[in-house]
C-alpha cells in the first residue's frame, strides 16, 4: 500500500432511500434484484465522465479529477439519472406480480444526490483503489441530515457561486440554505428540491399484456390453504420456486432479461419428460378479494394456466388451477384422449404440495 499525493476531487453520491428493511425470503431476494437493476441504471447514466469508486448499500459513490462540473452540467446529470430512475419504477408497478412487501413498496423509493469537491488522497490495495481524506468522511456524513424533504441535491461551499440563478439556464430551480454540525464544526450547504421532476416522467405503456380470450378451462382444481392470499400469490408467481410444488416440472429458465416474474415475463418450463414449454405471463388482475395470474404458451397461444387466489379471511384462501386451450373442438378431443388423467393427477398433487408449504 502506498499513499499518493492529495488531488482535489469532484465527488457525486446518488443515495436510493425508502426501502423497509423486510425479514422474509422473497423479500430479500426481490429487494435485491430491485436495488440492483437501480443502481445499474444509476452507472449506466454517467454523462459526466465519473470514475465508479464504491457501490455502497444503495448508493454509488462517483469522483472525477480535474477541472469541477459546473452546476448546471452537474444538474442535468442528476436529472438524467432522476428521470430514468423513476421511469423504471413506474414501468415496474405497471407490470408488477408479486405482492410481497419489497415489491408491493418499491414504488416508494427515492433518490437523492450529495454533491462535494475537495481534497483526497489514494492508495491502491492489489486491484483496489481506494480514496481516503477529511473531505471523503465530510461527503458520507452529509448522507445523514435533517433536509425534511426526501429528493433534492445538496451541494457545498465549492459550488455556492455557480447556483446562482444567473448560472442556471432558466432551469426555474431555487436553493435553500442549510447545515449540519460535524464535531463541533458548523458545514454549511445549500439544496435543490427536485420531485417536481416527476411531473415530467411519463406513465409506461405496459408491452399488450391483455387477457388473451382464445383459450378456456379443460381441468380445473381447488384448495384451501391458510394463509393469506397475497403471501400465496406472490409464491405462485415466483418462477424460481415452481419446482418445489408443481408436479410434473424439473426447471424453470428466465428468458426476459427480468429475474422476477411480472406480467410480460417469458419462461422456459422443461417437464420431466424432458419436453419444453415456453411461457408469457399474459394477464394479471386484483382487486379486494382476488388475483388471477395466467400464462399461455408464447409460440401458438393454444395453452396456459390460470392461477386465482380468492382471499376467504385474513389468514385463509381458495387456491384455483386450471389448465386452458384453444376453444377448438379438436383440441378438447386430443386433449381428453392424451393427456386429461394424466393433468388432472398432477394438478391435485401441486396443489397438495402447495397446501403443505403454507400448512405445514
Amino acid at each position: 500500500m502506498s499513499d499518493t499525493n492529495q488531488k482535489t476531487a469532484f465527488m457525486f453520491m446518488p443515495d436510493i432511500s425508502g426501502f423497509t428493511r423486510f425479514i422474509g425470503e422473497t423479500e430479500i431476494e426481490h429487494s435485491t434484484h430491485i436495488i440492483k437493476e437501480l443502481l445499474e441504471i444509476i452507472v449506466d447514466e454517467n454523462k459526466l465522465n465519473m470514475e465508479v469508486l464504491e457501490i455502497e448499500g444503495d448508493a454509488v459513490f462517483f469522483i472525477r479529477f480535474g477541472n469541477l462540473p459546473s452546476a448546471s452540467e452537474i444538474i442535468e446529470q442528476a436529472k438524467t439519472i432522476f428521470i430514468k430512475f423513476h421511469q423504471h419504477l413506474l414501468a415496474y408497478e405497471s407490470r408488477r406480480i408479486c405482492q410481497c412487501g419489497a415489491c408491493r413498496t418499491a414504488n416508494k423509493l427515492t433518490l437523492k444526490f450529495v454533491i462535494h469537491s475537495g481534497s483526497v488522497g489514494s492508495y491502491h490495495v492489489k486491484d483496489h483503489h481506494k480514496i481516503i481524506g477529511k473531505d471523503v468522511i465530510l461527503l458520507h456524513r452529509l448522507m445523514k441530515n435533517s433536509i425534511p424533504e426526501h429528493e433534492y441535491l445538496l451541494f457545498t461551499e465549492p459550488f455556492y457561486g455557480d447556483l446562482e440563478p444567473a448560472k442556471l439556464n432558466g432551469q426555474n430551480l431555487s436553493t435553500v440554505d442549510g447545515c449540519e454540525e460535524y464535531d463541533s464544526i458548523i458545514v454549511p450547504f445549500k439544496y435543490i428540491s427536485i420531485n417536481h421532476w416527476l411531473n415530467e416522467i411519463e406513465t409506461p405503456v405496459t408491452d399488450s399484456v391483455t387477457r388473451y380470450e382464445g383459450l378456456v378451462p379443460v381441468i380445473s382444481a381447488s384448495k384451501i390453504i391458510h394463509s393469506p392470499a397475497e403471501k400465496i400469490i406472490s409464491y405462485l408467481a415466483d418462477l424460481f420456486k415452481r419446482t418445489e410444488w408443481m408436479a410434473g416440472i424439473n426447471k424453470i429458465e428466465f428468458i426476459s432479461n427480468e429475474k422476477i416474474n411480472q406480467a410480460g415475463t417469458i419462461h422456459k418450463c422443461i417437464l420431466s419428460n424432458n419436453s419444453v414449454n415456453v411461457f408469457k405471463s399474459n394477464y394479471f388482475n386484483t382487486n379486494d378479494n382476488e388475483y388471477t395470474l395466467i400464462e399461455i404458451d408464447q409460440e401458438k397461444k393454444a395453452f396456459g394456466n390460470q392461477f386465482n387466489v380468492e382471499r376467504l379471511s385474513s389468514a385463509s384462501s381458495k387456491v384455483t388451477m386450471q389448465f386452458l386451450i384453444k376453444n377448438k373442438p379438436i383440441n378438447k378431443v386430443m386433449f381428453q384422449i392424451l393427456k386429461k388423467n394424466k393433468m388432472e393427477k398432477n394438478m391435485s398433487k401441486s396443489l397438495r404440495n402447495l397446501a403443505e408449504k403454507f400448512n405445514s
